[in-house]
């Protein structure tokens, strides 16, 4: 479980790396142009870097929060490892909640991620901090599991994991 969210943060990741790198060699090439014809303004020499700053921001923000609030609780990488956020019972978080689970993950994130990692392995419901204060759970989507892990889910949930075709990580 504990695997499977870290490669989804690593991918989720590496999608907003690359595309930034991209933006940032093309107005890095922008640039170069700019210089070659003999535009040789100071802005051009950081036009590049904050551009590069820009991208990373509004990728982290789109990949983060809008998403996974326009695309039922699932970031890219969550889509391809069939993981979904939803609420504590069950229902589709707010964009508070997709808000608050962002702005915690500055603690969530603190020593290279060990502090998530270690409230995802030790809380019953293997939620981070941003988690637990959103009421959110991370869960696969639409898996068949195991009766003990259906019959978490009942608890956890207080419904039928069939009917709502989730099953908790576990």
């Amino acid at each position: 479980m504990l695997l499977r969210r870290g490669l989804q943060w690593a991918l989720d990741t590496l999608f907003m790396v690359v595309l930034s790198v991209v933006v940032l060699l093309a107005f890095v090439g922008f640039a170069v142009l700019a210089f070659l014809l003999g535009l040789r303004e100071i802005w051009l020499v950081y036009l590049p870097l904050w551009v590069w700053i820009g991208t990373l921001v509004v990728g982290e923000l789109y990949v983060d929060l809008w998403f996974p609030y326009r695309r039922g609780g699932t970031t890219p990488a969550m889509r391809l490892l069939r993981l979904r956020i939803v609420t504590l019972n069950g229902g589709v978080p707010k964009f508070r909640d997709y808000f608050l689970r962002w702005l915690l993950m500055v603690v969530d994130g603190m020593f290279l991620g060990l502090v998530g990692a270690v409230l995802i392995l030790v809380t019953p419901r293997h939620q981070r901090l941003g988690d637990m204060v959103a009421r959110t759970l991370v869960v696969r989507d639409g898996v068949d599991e195991s009766p003990r892990r259906q019959s978490a889910e009942v608890a956890v949930r207080g419904g039928d994991p069939v009917r709502h075709g989730l099953t908790q990580l576990g």
